[in-house]
């Protein structure tokens, strides 16, 4: 086991991960592994630092955030210390790494963190700034001194597990966690004999909005406050008139410096000043803190057993939301698992869940507390080549709820992409009929592709999905008849020649035989039932018919769905209402098919249940 775990943290840093890697393999102190955590490089960085790293670790874009791909290294790391190093920060000389590890044999010492310097890249402002952050005599840190920096540091893995990174944090995760640690005695230690080139090369936005999230993180941390801008108001001239000074001492002094030098400071200062003033309450209204029997969920094992357990709350990534369940849409398929491989149980089930986001990742901007939402039950991994190149919807992996993920839609919390779940301005309770009604949804436009505006359908079924392909081909303009069910002398049913669309719901092979037998050739059988068994029909029967069959509840395109949902008749669709714990004579009722059964989940927990980080 290696002694020491170095974090490299990467996206499309080919330009200098191999001077990075390079430099770490030439340290007099060898005793470590290297862990890349990339966060979806396609520029070739991976393939550069294959030859040096001893893991790979993928963070998602839409999840970094720096505490989040700080704790994705520090949990595979084998070393009794973990060192942070950025992509872009160049070690020195070969002293780097154990000059900070030497400081861990004082107990006290909870982090260590090194010099840095600017490289030729970096603005003539930043490399003044780094030698006031950084200076040349070594520092042993202290409450009130709260201040460290991850782009080259080294920290106690176990105190990690004590406390990991905040990964809610826009910045400063490094500052907040050598913060728990000082005010609990430990310190920490600045090495000036350690040193890296931090290379920054970046657009004045991004020079803004990096000391923006860095400040809006102090605010968050309670080492800043509002009351602090004015100490930034008065530092842009002092700031200017420094690096002027220094500039023409330095002999590198000319009207384009003198033009990046104000460019700098003010993004600085100003950005500063916006993040202590953003009106964003990171700690409002967080539902954080849970007892672990707050959370509830269904598991099915591989032999088809059931049983309802108490779960830990789910964990929620930058870019998810944290979803407390209030409806789940129950159907017939959430019984059976189809297609869910071996490897995958135990799993849970649903396929149609509605809830209440009750906390927000760092990085959802699409949804706030208090809404409430339904969601897909399929996501895009977000790191595999057609995610990387943009393209989601052909993911090469797609993660499935319930199955690649502990929590699923017969669970009292889930964590979703906050990109998967959408707001709903309806009854809450009719959002459990947003996975059916998008299956009939999507499978009556495939057919109305095949079908003239004059077309004379018919619907066969007595249950929920029956009424709604009615409701839905009505509002096509197209004409309608409804059967419950076929006559049960065939030859009765010679007048199903006149329809263009025949739409089956129940599910039933006999039925299915009946339509394709007495129906016109050139005539559309829809099947929309959400089970149907192998259809033993002739070839030469299936030959002449086009056949449809949309059989798995679609999420797909989930705006127009729940705006069906706000404009058809929803109320005599439902079946009773039934509990958690009812499950099992929940799944009875949805075969059925007499109506559609709901899980309304009861979220009034105890009071000593639930603690909100004040």
């Amino acid at each position: 086991m290696p002694e020491t775990s170095i974090v490299v943290r990467s996206f499309n840093e080919a330009e200098h991960i191999g001077d990075v890697l390079e430099a770490i393999s030439e340290q007099s102190y060898q005793d470590f592994e290297i862990i890349l955590v990339d966060s979806g490089s396609t520029d070739g960085t991976l393939e550069i630092a294959d030859q040096y790293v001893d893991k790979v670790e993928f963070v998602a874009p839409h999840d970094f955030t720096f505490g989040h791909s700080c704790n994705a290294g520090c949990k595979v790391a084998d070393g009794e210390f973990v060192s942070f190093l950025s992509a872009h920060a160049i070690p020195t000389d070969d002293r780097w790494l154990g000059s900070m590890v030497k400081k861990f044999d004082d107990e006290e010492v909870a982090m260590t963190y090194s010099n840095q310097i600017g490289a030729e890249q970096n603005k003539f402002s930043e490399r003044r700034l780094f030698n006031e952050l950084f200076g040349e005599e070594p520092k042993r840190q202290t409450p009130p001194d709260y201040f460290a920096n991850n782009a080259s540091s080294v920290i106690r893995k176990k105190l990690w597990e004590e406390h990991p990174f905040d990964e809610y944090l826009t910045g400063h995760e490094d500052i907040e966690w050598a913060k728990q640690f000082m005010d609990q005695g430990y310190v920490v230690v600045y090495d000036p004999d350690a040193c890296i080139y931090h290379i920054h090369d970046e657009t004045w936005t991004q020079v803004y909005n990096r000391f923006k999230r860095e400040a809006a993180a102090d605010v968050e941390i309670g080492i800043k406050g509002e009351s602090d801008r004015w100490h930034e108001y008065k530092k842009i001239p002092l700031d200017i008139l420094g690096d002027v000074v220094a500039a023409v001492r330095g002999g590198q002094f000319d009207i384009q410096t003198l033009v990046e030098i104000g460019r700098f400071r003010y993004c600085q200062h100003m950005g500063t000043v916006d993040g202590l003033t953003t009106d964003r309450e990171l700690n409002s209204d967080r539902f954080e803190y849970f007892y672990p029997e707050a959370n509830e969920r269904v598991i099915v094992d591989e032999q088809g057993t059931t049983t309802l357990e108490q779960a830990p709350l789910p964990e929620i990534k930058p870019n998810d939301v944290l979803v407390r369940t209030d409806y789940i849409g129950v159907s017939p398929a959430d019984s059976s698992l189809e297609g869910t491989n071996i490897e995958q149980y135990p799993v849970v089930p649903g396929r149609n869940y509605v809830g209440t986001v009750i906390d927000i990742g760092a990085n959802v901007k699409s949804v706030e507390i208090g809404d409430v939402v339904v969601g897909d039950t399929e996501f895009d991994c977000g790191i595999c080549t057609a995610c990387s190149g943009g393209s989601d919807t052909d993911c090469l992996d797609p993660i499935k709820l319930g199955q690649d993920t502990d929590d699923g839609a017969y669970s009292r919390f889930l964590a979703i992409p906050s990109d998967h779940v959408y707001s709903l301005d309806t009854e809450p309770k009719d959002g459990a009929l947003a996975g059916m009604v998008g299956r009939l949804r999507k499978g009556i436009d495939r057919a109305g592709k095949l079908l003239s505006p004059s077309a004379h359908c018919i619907v066969v079924g007595d249950n929920p999905a029956a009424e709604v392909v009615v409701q839905l081909l009505h509002r096509e303009g197209y004409s309608v008849d409804h059967l419950d069910q076929l006559p049960v002398n065939r030859s009765s049913s010679t007048g199903l020649l006149e329809y263009d669309l025949i739409v089956d719901t129940t599910g039933s092979q006999e039925t299915v035989r009946t339509l394709c037998e007495q129906t016109a050739s050139s005539a559309v059988l829809l099947l929309l039932a959400a089970q149907y068994d192998p259809l033993p029909l002739a070839s030469d029967l299936l030959a002449s018919k086009t056949i449809i069959n949309v059989d798995t509840d679609d999420t797909a395109e989930m705006g127009g769905t729940i705006q069906l949902l706000s404009e058809i008749e929803t109320d005599r669709l439902f079946d009773g209402t039934y509990s958690l714990g009812e499950y099992e004579a929940a799944w009875e009722a949805a075969t059925d098919q007499q109506g559609f059964p709901v899980i309304s989940i009861d979220n009034d927990l105890d009071s000593g249940s639930v603690r909100t980080k004040q």
